[in-house]
């Protein structure tokens, strides 16, 4: 017999997972190359920030690196070269261009002092002398009518009348040369003068465009050489810091204090596997060890997406350590997954989301709370005050309504009573409707019932 009481109806779910710190500072080999563990402190060593925890094999790098650096020093010889090549070149391209720009202007003011100066003058001066001729002949011509009149009327000799007509005559022939060589300087000196002063300028104009030309795809190449040989330096250079830095590498300190674990998986621990320890191989981003922070510490565990509308972040969850179950430690969610999981249970595919809990822990459950320790979570989902709760075993559920075995008071058969249930939390059922309290019921109705049978 149960006698029906009101009281404090609480809900909840539980689940299980592990301790494990909020934040864990994973530390990987950096070393671009594969090499071997020489040196690596036993797990669990308490070290502190700046502590060797790891020394790598660099013996391979340091060979690599004085080759490199050989090679570097011979780039670095022809990089000197071909900027001494260079700057040679750049001073033959001024010293051609300043040769070649002098020769045309010293060109092109030949071709201007003739055209406004030798020929101007050589045209002018015969035009003078042409006239001073023309007078002399003109005046020659008149001085022979002169003595020939005078020989007509017996006042002079023959042979002044010859002498004045060969004055004449060498007048005229004077005359006629000055005209010639006029005609020839214009139409034949003077054109062939000038062509000839024009194309100087012009080929030693073509002369310049291709100095230029000449001194800037010389330049070109000495640069590009130049650039080759920087490239090939920055290369090696390069390589040597890269075996620089693969070395300093070698070497793995504690980037914080705390204590070393060594970044083996539970997979290849569980099958005695062991990746990380001395005479092993590591590759560049392997993770080697990992230093949790343990000042903060969380518990992950599962929940069913059924229920997860009924949590939210900030809910206080009590914690039950592995062998500290008598001593609950305060919990609060602070992380619920974006999407459930799913794992199959016999046969049967379950869908539960992932809660992540920080433990808030005392001083003196700071002393033995660590990191891996197997955890009991008890997750509150519902809580009502003066509610009418009753075993589960109470109830029967043979196909009809859910309903309880009513006993009344002149101990009579007990009364089939229908009963609208609620919630059900470990063993006990919220009653909403249907009994009230000081009614009194049988505590295990189906049990009763095969006990009837059985008479």
């Amino acid at each position: 017999m149960h006698t029906v009481r009101s009281g404090n109806f609480r809900w909840w779910e539980e689940s299980t997972g592990t301790v494990e710190p909020i934040s864990t500072t994973l530390v990987q080999s950096d070393c671009l190359w594969t090499v071997e563990i020489l040196s690596l402190l036993p797990e669990g060593t308490q070290v502190e920030k700046g502590d060797v925890v790891c020394v790598l094999d660099s013996s391979e790098i340091e060979e690599f690196l004085r080759t490199r650096e050989v090679s570097l020093i011979n780039a670095q010889a022809r990089l000197t070269k071909s900027e001494n090549d260079l700057e040679l070149q750049q001073l033959r391209s001024e010293r051609k261009l300043a040769t070649a720009d002098f020769s045309l202007n010293q060109a092109e003011m030949n071709l201007s002092e003739y055209l406004e100066g030798t020929w101007p003058n050589q045209i002018r001066n015969l035009n003078r002398d042409i006239a001073l001729s023309l007078e002399q002949s003109q005046s020659a011509g008149d001085e022979r009518e002169f003595i020939y009149r005078m020989w007509m009327q017996g006042m002079a000799t023959n042979g002044q009348l010859q002498q004045s007509k060969l004055k004449q005559t060498t007048q005229d022939e004077k005359l006629r040369k000055l005209q010639g060589r006029k005609t020839l300087l214009e139409n034949y000196t003077h054109p062939t003068q000038r062509r000839t002063l024009e194309y100087r300028v012009s080929n030693l104009q073509f002369n310049l465009d291709r100095t230029q030309l000449s001194n800037s795809l010389s330049t070109t190449r000495s640069r590009m050489q130049t650039l080759t040989d920087q490239r090939r330096v920055d290369i090696y250079e390069r390589y040597a810091r890269i075996a620089r830095e693969s070395i300093d590498a070698c070497t793995i300190r504690a980037p914080v204090s705390g204590q070393v674990l060594y970044a083996n998986s539970w997979y290849d621990r569980s099958r005695g596997r062991n990746r990380i320890e001395v005479g092993r191989s590591v590759y560049q981003l392997q993770s080697i060890f990992q230093i949790p922070n343990d000042s903060k510490l969380t518990v992950r565990f599962p929940i069913h997406e059924t229920l997860i509308s009924r949590i939210a972040v900030g809910l206080q969850v009590d914690v039950l350590i592995a062998g500290y179950e008598e001593t609950p430690v305060s919990g609060t969610v602070r992380e619920i997954s974006a999407y459930p999981r799913s794992r199959s249970v016999n046969g049967s595919s379950i869908r539960e989301f992932v809660l992540d809990a920080v433990l808030n822990l005392t001083d003196e459950q700071k002393e033995w709370v660590h990191a891996q320790m197997e955890a009991r979570v008890e997750v509150p989902l519902q809580s009502i005050s003066n509610a009418v709760v009753i075993p589960r075993s109470a109830i029967l559920r043979d196909g009809t309504a859910p309903s309880v075995l009513l006993l009344q008071d002149d101990d009579r058969e007990p009364l089939r009573v229908a009963v609208k249930p609620g919630e059900v939390s470990h063993g006990e059922v919220h009653i909403v409707d249907g009994l009230k309290t000081g009614d009194r019921i049988i505590s295990d109705a189906s049990a009763w019932i095969r006990a009837r049978a059985d008479q």
